[in-house]
């Protein structure tokens, strides 16, 4: 390998942490948790190679998917969790047939990981409105294209 292709690598793995790093730090989260999405958790994320990422906009919660595993990130509790792709699975439940009007959850998709308790991935994308299903479905079929790859 040339250092030329290295150094293309090299950039365009630190240009998809930029991009990660850049959709975190527009929340509206508090300093510290970006200061710890600056420092600590691009530090561990240096010459990775991201294949996408998700950010909970609420919690400031992110999964970042790299090429045979993901990182959960949690600025509130201060972890990073590493996950093998062989231990994260995929539910996705279709409520709308039910007809339970007491129940308001319409679709939704997990993603879990089989870890101890105190360790596990749990990443719900829930919808309550029939507008909120396609944009779901289109997420959690990158999730599952992810989970399949070769």
């Amino acid at each position: 390998m040339s250092d030329n292709s290295m150094n293309t690598a090299g950039t365009v793995s630190h240009a998809e942490v930029q991009a990660f790093l850049d959709e975190v730090l527009a929340l509206d989260i508090p300093k510290k948790y970006s200061d710890w999405y600056q420092v600590d958790v691009s530090a561990v994320l240096d010459d990775c190679q991201i294949q996408g990422h998700e950010v909970d906009e609420t919690t400031g919660d992110s999964l970042v998917f790299l090429k045979s595993s993901l990182l959960f990130c949690s600025p509130e509790l201060g972890v990073m969790r590493h996950y093998p792709r062989s231990l994260v699975h995929c539910f996705i439940e279709d409520k709308r047939p039910e007809e339970n009007k007491e129940n308001k959850l319409l679709f939704r998709g997990e993603l879990f990981s089989v870890t101890p308790e105190a360790e596990q991935l749990c990443w719900v994308r829930d919808c309550t409105r029939d507008h909120e299903i396609p944009t779901t479905q289109s997420i959690i079929s990158g999730w599952m294209k992810w989970l399949n790859q070769g």
